[in-house]
């Protein structure tokens, strides 16, 4: 999916608990065995697999379909 605009990415962001942002990358967590992945992360008290989502375009973000599935937009 391809996110055009800066206003919709934060809404999307403010909307769903497992986006972050890192700068102006996108960092999405799923609650995946982290432990055994080399994209885990300790968060919250568990291990995480972590996304990153880098700017592709001045406020354009490319999120991969397979990942909307952890994405309310």
């Amino acid at each position: 999916m391809k996110i055009n605009s800066l206003e919709e990415m934060e809404s999307i962001v403010k909307n769903n608990s497992h986006l972050r942002w890192d700068g102006m990358t996108i960092v999405l967590l799923v609650e995946e065995n982290g432990y055994y992945t080399k994209n885990g992360v300790f968060d919250d008290g568990e291990w995480k697999t972590e996304y990153r989502f880098d700017m592709v375009d001045y406020h354009v973000w490319n999120i991969p379909d397979r990942y909307l599935t952890h994405v309310q937009v």
